[in-house]
């Protein structure tokens, strides 16, 4: 046992053929990709070319390709979030089809998994999270993004339709407005718009000219000028308020404060909205101090850089500015103009940002520059190479699958991953870097070891939450039906818990909570409290997730890993016929390779002492 607390404390050392589906379907989203898996394999060869030059003009030599264990885990953890089976792994090592890894690719990228493990990426960029003071529950927000990743579809339009999003907040379908509600002010709404879709940092421009880059205060609120008026109402409008809600509100008040509230909670539900779709103007605030401008000053919409979108003003700029000051002009769906100008793909930034994090999400170093910190300028330490993934987005119509499918198959991902040392070599786009995995990885690999099917609870379609299964009652209900659902119903402290669980029922069979994926657990984080012990990001910045262990994480896995005696990894151990065939069924089901010949003296342990020594290693929550 103390060779096994040793080999942790230490550490482990980390240490084909392409084949072309002509005519594959790889984009299933509302604008279809030509493009075939030949052409991803002509974009990778492409991008190990540049690669190849740009070491050889480094002097720097490559690094060696990895063998068939280390690819399978691999890709199975960038492709779908978890490790393999050990069944997994022993089909497709032990295939000789000389095409196996390009199937593999093909295969990942369209299953249930991905879909599990991109929810998470996607979700935590846009902060899926409940806000409880502006009554802004976020399950319709997570099921939009997760049909946004099941049917594929293409990332500028996704980024579209969540900036341009308006409507009923629990309107089945409409998830989208989540995003405008996730945000309680409506320029910090702005600010992080840009951060996340174009990865350029302007929120200090909201308050005072930028101190390091060149927009101003003035900037900011002309880019404003798009989204103003938009803003969540989670009451209804003044007009149905008094003709229908007015009286008995006021009754329900003076009668029982507990009747009220579930009385304003469910009108809620129904009508609660973005509304406003921008004016085109925005006014500077009242602090203004610049010499370049007045407090109250009309702004006309602009952009931060590039070319201006058409915005069709039904009043002029002089017009408003001779009226109140809290005027600001008619709704003329100048939202939609910046949602145009921000994921057009002349904007340098918008691609540029994009590739600049799904090369991180993959390769685990910083393409372009900070995810959240980019410049126009800025190109990185390998413009070509940064150019040309900017070129094969704009070729795949920003179909993130295929794009992903570029990455896989090149030969700089399926490269030896390196351990960055204090003196890391001059260039490290060559290939991944040694990395901790994310915490859902983490948790969703346990799966990986207790059952043969680890994905088989990802859901295929809309699953309903408390919200979205009331506001389909609330479409017939009337003032009269809202009373008695008061006064008669579950009353304040169950009537949201009742309509959670009658969501659950028409679900249908969701499977034991103990073998879902952490993306099944959706917002309801208190159930799913290992995920957020692991450094789940608490979604309330962009970039949130904790990568760095901490004691807690540390205490869990050392003290109860939850791998019950059914787990396929027991049974396994169950069918092997030497402790030989034990030991390599535990190092191919946990760290994905074969023992080595320094870790030999491990196998005099007892398996479960080697299970828990191999779960609490280094190698097993990071990617190699």
């Amino acid at each position: 046992m103390r060779f096994l607390i040793t080999w942790i404390a230490v550490g482990m050392c980390f240490s084909g053929s392409l084949v072309l589906l002509a005519n594959e379907p790889l984009s299933d989203g509302g604008k279809k990709s030509a493009h075939t898996t030949a052409d991803v394999v002509v974009f990778a060869q492409e991008i190990d070319q540049l690669v190849a030059d740009e070491l050889k003009k480094r002097s720097q030599p490559p690094r060696p390709k990895i063998d068939d264990y280390t690819f399978c885990r691999r890709i199975y953890l960038d492709a779908i979030g978890r490790i393999p089976t050990v069944i997994e792994l022993d089909g497709f090592v032990g295939d000789d089809n000389p095409d196996k890894r390009s199937l593999l690719i093909k295969k990942l990228l369209h299953s249930k998994g991905y879909n599990s493990h991109w929810y998470n990426y996607w979700a935590d960029l846009l902060r899926v999270k409940d806000i409880g003071d502006k009554l802004h529950h976020s399950g319709n927000f997570s099921e939009w993004i997760k049909e946004a990743v099941r049917s594929n579809k293409p990332y500028d339009q996704m980024a579209h339709e969540l900036v341009n999003a308006s409507g009923e907040l629990y309107k089945p379908g409409n998830g989208a407005t989540g995003f405008y509600a996730r945000e309680t002010m409506p320029l910090d709404h702005l600010a992080n718009s840009v951060k996340t879709f174009m990865g350029m940092s302007i929120e200090c421009a909201q308050c005072h000219d930028h101190p390091y880059e060149d927009w101003t205060q003035q900037d900011f609120y002309k880019l404003a000028a798009f989204t103003s008026k938009t803003h969540l109402r989670v009451d209804p409008l003044p007009q149905d308020e008094k003709t229908i809600y007015a009286k008995d509100r006021h009754v329900l008040k003076k009668r029982d404060f507990n009747e009220w509230i579930v009385y304003r909670e469910s009108i809620r539900v129904k009508h609660a909205a973005i509304y406003g779709n921008g004016t085109g103007f925005m006014r500077l605030p009242h602090d203004y101090q610049y010499e370049d401008g007045e407090p109250h000053q009309v702004m006309e919409a602009d952009v931060l850089f590039g070319n201006m979108p058409k915005v069709n003003y039904e009043i002029t700029k002089a017009k408003l500015a001779s009226l109140p000051k809290n005027q600001l002009g008619p709704e003329i769906n100048s939202r939609s103009s910046l949602a145009d100008w921000m994921i057009s793909s002349e904007n340098s930034l918008f691609t540029k940002a994009t590739v600049n994090r799904l090369w991180y999400s993959v390769m685990g170093t910083e393409l372009v520059g900070q995810l959240g910190g980019l410049t126009v300028e800025e190109m990185g330490d390998h413009p070509a190479l940064t150019e040309k993934l900017i070129d094969v987005m704009k070729a795949v119509k920003y179909d993130a699958k295929l794009f992903l499918s570029v990455l896989f198959h090149s030969g700089t991902y399926q490269s030896k991953a390196l351990v960055v040392s204090a003196t890391p070599p001059g260039y490290v786009l060559d290939g991944p870097v040694v990395r901790r995995l994310p915490a859902e990885v983490i948790v969703d690999s346990f799966l990986s070891l207790k059952t043969e099917t680890p994905d088989k609870y990802v859901a295929t379609e809309f699953r309903w939450d408390g919200f979205t299964h009331f506001y389909e009652k609330t479409k017939n209900m009337t003032a009269k039906d809202f009373v008695e659902y008061s006064v008669k119903g579950p009353g304040r402290a169950q009537f949201q818990n009742r309509e959670e669980r009658e969501a659950m029922k028409r679900n249908g069979d969701m499977g034991p909570h103990e073998l879902w994926r952490v993306s099944t657990f959706g917002r309801n984080y208190k159930e799913n409290w290992v995920s957020m012990l692991m450094g789940k990001s608490n979604r309330e910045v962009i970039d949130g997730a904790a990568r760095e262990p901490d004691i807690p994480q540390i205490l869990f896995l050392m003290n109860g890993l939850g791998i019950p005696e059914d787990a396929l990894i027991k049974r396994k151990l169950g069918d092997a016929r030497s402790p030989r065939e034990k030991m390599e069924v535990l190092w191919k089901a946990i760290l994905g390779r074969l023992p080595k010949k320094s870790e030999e003296p491990l196998f005099g342990n007892p398996p479960d002492d080697v299970m828990w020594a191999l779960i609490n290693s280094n190698e097993f929550r990071f990617g190699r």
